[in-house]
């Protein structure tokens, strides 16, 4: 199984979010988030315990528009999750 996104509270994010992560191990969650433009804006990396958890992800140094966030576990990817920010 490795690492898993369960959900991720954003959709609409305004200053801070959060992510639940199920791992069954520890490891290294990257996140990394792009604008439309395809370019870099934020990296968010974490250090997962096993089980599940929940991250707090903090937006608000972001410019309002659209993104996509992408999670890897080390330098497998996991997950495409768009979203708006506010």
């Amino acid at each position: 199984m490795g690492m898993y996104i369960q959900n991720l509270q954003l959709g609409l994010v305004e200053n801070m979010s959060y992510v639940t992560v199920l791992a069954d191990k520890t490891g290294r969650l990257v996140l990394k988030v792009l604008d439309v433009e395809g370019r870099l804006a934020k990296t968010v990396i974490a250090n997962i315990n096993e089980g599940k958890q929940q991250l707090e992800l903090n937006m608000g140094d972001l410019n309002t528009g659209r993104y996509v966030m992408n999670a890897f576990s080390g330098d497998t990817f996991i997950k495409s999750i768009k979203f708006d920010k506010e």
